[in-house]
């Protein structure tokens, strides 16, 4: 089973959702796919554990063979690629490695180098019983697409069940993110920013046909008749609300997970039920 937890702004509650629930279901592998700005271990207070170096393509000329026709520069849309003097140069910072450079020159005058671009971290066995995955994006490096991709990719190769934490935003990298999942929950806040997000979340997760439901963090705060409208409008759910409170808040800076309290176990129990319905539905197909 693939459940993605998401919910567009960032600070809504994702990686406290994350974390939480992967400690509840035990027998799930957590992946934390914010490559910009991983945290579910610190959250977890663990170590990252091992390291694989993960790297992409980089166009390198053979100055011998490059007529200078420049259908590499014409064909880059990140704009890597820029001749002077009728010769070629790449921003490394600007390629995302997406080979199209290599594909339309006609000459070979193309070949593959590698940049590297981050690294995948997995800790087998953390001490609350699962494995956890972090996909961390070199500093300075400004392309996340291709390591998310790469860090899903090792998640899926290696894992059954799994809690996909995804980064922010609704842009290109939380729609592969959430790209083929069971069940998604989105994290949101009673604000104008939660709704607005909300919305772009929904539209994804409704265009990818994926069984969604909304989770209200800080519900005792803001007006919360804002994510009432949207959730209405999708026809989804809100299935979990979680009150802003000094017991979460020291969860936060003890760093001792809140499910870890009987009051928090209790107040996730409706979600874990209803993750183990669809897991048992599922396997019953």
């Amino acid at each position: 089973m693939k459940i993605g937890i998401t919910g567009g702004k960032g600070g809504t509650g994702k990686s406290f959702v994350s974390t939480n629930l992967a400690i509840l279901l035990k027998n799930f592998a957590l992946v934390d796919l914010d490559v910009e700005a991983p945290n579910d271990y610190i959250l977890l207070n663990e170590d990252l554990g091992e390291k694989i170096e993960e790297y992409t393509f980089l166009p390198k000329f053979d100055l011998e063979k490059c007529t200078s026709c420049k259908a590499c520069q014409k064909v880059c849309q990140d704009g890597a690629i820029y001749f002077k003097k009728e010769k070629p140069y790449v921003f490394k910072e600007l390629c995302s490695g997406c080979k199209a450079c290599l594909f339309v020159c006609k000459f070979n005058a193309i070949l593959e180098d590698k940049k590297y671009i981050g690294d995948i971290y997995i800790n087998k066995k953390i001490k609350y019983g699962f494995p956890l995955v972090t996909g961390k994006l070199k500093e300075g490096e400004e392309k996340g697409f291709k390591l998310l991709l790469k860090t899903k990719k090792y998640a899926l190769n290696h894992f059954k069940n799994i809690i996909f934490d995804t980064g922010a935003g609704a842009g290109n990298l939380v729609f592969k993110a959430l790209e083929d999942l069971d069940l998604v929950f989105a994290v949101t806040e009673p604000t104008p920013f939660g709704k607005r997000d909300l919305k772009r979340i929904l539209d994804i997760t409704k265009y990818l046909n994926l069984k969604t439901y909304v989770i209200l963090n800080k519900s005792n705060l803001g007006n919360k008749n804002l994510i009432k409208e949207v959730c209405k409008k999708y026809n989804v759910e809100i299935i979990l609300e979680i009150p802003y409170s000094k017991e979460i808040l020291e969860s936060y800076i003890n760093q001792k997970p809140y499910v870890l309290n009987p009051s928090g176990k209790k107040l996730f129990e409706k979600l874990i039920n209803l993750i183990l319905e669809v897991k048992n539905a599922n396997s019953s197909r």
